[in-house]
């Protein structure tokens, strides 16, 4: 079985784990801004908890907040957490990022904009911020862009993830980039004061899963992994009495979930440092994985593959296809696990319809939620173009 994804994980993270050192977590922060190219950066529980810490900091409330519609249900959920309004944008079928000839005509009393650098595909936040007011805060989303172009060069802040999907794996936790001396220091007092000191037990908690990753996410074992771990979260979901297709879904309550509340870890912070080193060797893997994709998949009619963006850090790589249920299935009988990244729209699930226009269609945000599935892009895939290969010939036989 070809998993979905794969940590970019070898014996570089195990050693760090063995030696990880008092003050991991400033050296992290530090180093992760030299690489970024930013002047500060401050780590979080979480990319979510990283981009409400910002909301809060600024003071936002009652305000009008866009976002596009097409992105991850946390960004507007962080939104009504934090007491503001999503007003959502539709997107660009090219890219999957915010449609910012449409921001003008939505509203013009929003105070921040938060664009998505969907699937590390850069947003022109150039262009957006020569549209909005000079006082509109610009919240950058690069949960899935690090290291994509010019992306913190133009915003206030930039929040960025390290989850399980994303191009720097730690087993979750997430970081806030800013070059405004004022927002760092906000930040780091909110931080601190109000997030809990990382407890004994979730370090040794964090160190487990860390130093097993590479079991974990073995070909043999990850599949069935997978199904547990799935297993164990739509059980959470059930236990919360939680559902998508709930219209009063307690959105704000995903900021107060205890696994989100516990402040970035030592061992976190010692395998963040061993991944920056190859950061920039595991995105150029992505880059060329996407290429190979785009060459092979060209000519097969039943899928719509992404373009070549400039600038992409390839988080993932994604194609459209009309029937992804049965597109997924056949994959899986192949031996091919693909992926889902957001199968919505934000604006048009029920808890969010009410932020939205009558007259506001969002059909690109509806197409991409409906169709589109993200096929196995992580770093190793190029070092075994067989798989890559097999992925690609059971495309082709769909298509037949």
């Amino acid at each position: 079985m070809i998993p979905r994804f794969k940590p970019y994980f070898n014996w570089d993270e195990i050693t760090a784990i063995l030696n990880k050192e008092d003050d991991a977590v400033v050296k992290f922060e530090k180093e992760f801004s030299n690489v970024i190219g930013s002047k500060y950066a401050v780590s979080f529980p979480s990319g979510r908890i990283g981009l409400f810490s910002i909301l809060e900091i600024l003071g936002l409330k009652n305000n009008k907040i866009i976002t596009p519609s097409y992105t991850c249900i946390v960004v507007p959920s962080a939104i009504v957490a934090s007491k503001n309004y999503p007003c959502f944008a539709d997107i660009s079928l090219s890219d999957y990022n915010i449609e910012v000839d449409e921001i003008s005509s939505i509203t013009k009393d929003a105070k921040c904009v938060i664009p998505t650098h969907m699937y590390g595909n850069p947003a022109d936040v150039k262009k957006l911020k020569d549209i909005v007011n000079d006082d509109t805060i610009i919240i950058e989303d690069a949960a899935q862009a690090l290291l994509s172009k010019d992306v913190g060069k133009y915003g206030d802040a930039v929040f960025y993830s390290f989850n399980i999907e994303k191009q720097l794996f730690t087993f979750g936790g997430g970081m806030v980039t800013t070059n405004n001396d004022e927002i760092y220091e906000k930040l780091k007092t909110f931080r601190d004061k109000t997030y809990s000191q990382t407890t004994f037990f979730s370090e040794l908690q964090k160190t487990f899963l860390l130093f097993n990753t590479r079991l974990i996410f073995s070909d043999f074992l990850f599949r069935w992994i997978l199904a547990l771990w799935n297993i164990n979260g739509s059980m959470h979901w059930k236990r919360m009495g939680w559902s998508l297709k709930n219209p009063d879904l307690p959105v704000e309550k995903i900021y107060s979930i205890s696994d989100y509340v516990g402040l970035y870890s030592k061992v976190q912070a010692s395998v963040g440092l061993s991944q920056l080193k190859k950061l920039k060797t595991s995105i150029d893997k992505r880059i060329e994985i996407a290429k190979y994709y785009e060459k092979n998949l060209a000519d097969i009619k039943c899928i719509n593959p992404s373009s070549i963006i400039n600038g992409s850090s390839f988080s993932h790589f994604t194609i459209r296809v009309d029937n992804r249920d049965d597109f997924e299935i056949f994959m899986k009988k192949k031996g091919v696990q693909v992926n889902k990244v957001f199968d919505y729209s934000t604006a048009h699930l029920p808890v969010f319809k009410k932020y939205t226009n009558k007259d506001q269609q969002l059909k690109n945000s509806l197409t991409a939620g409906s169709n589109n599935v993200n096929l196995p892009s992580y770093p190793h895939l190029i070092d075994k173009k067989y798989k890559l290969d097999h992925i690609i010939q059971s495309i082709e036989e769909y298509d037949k």
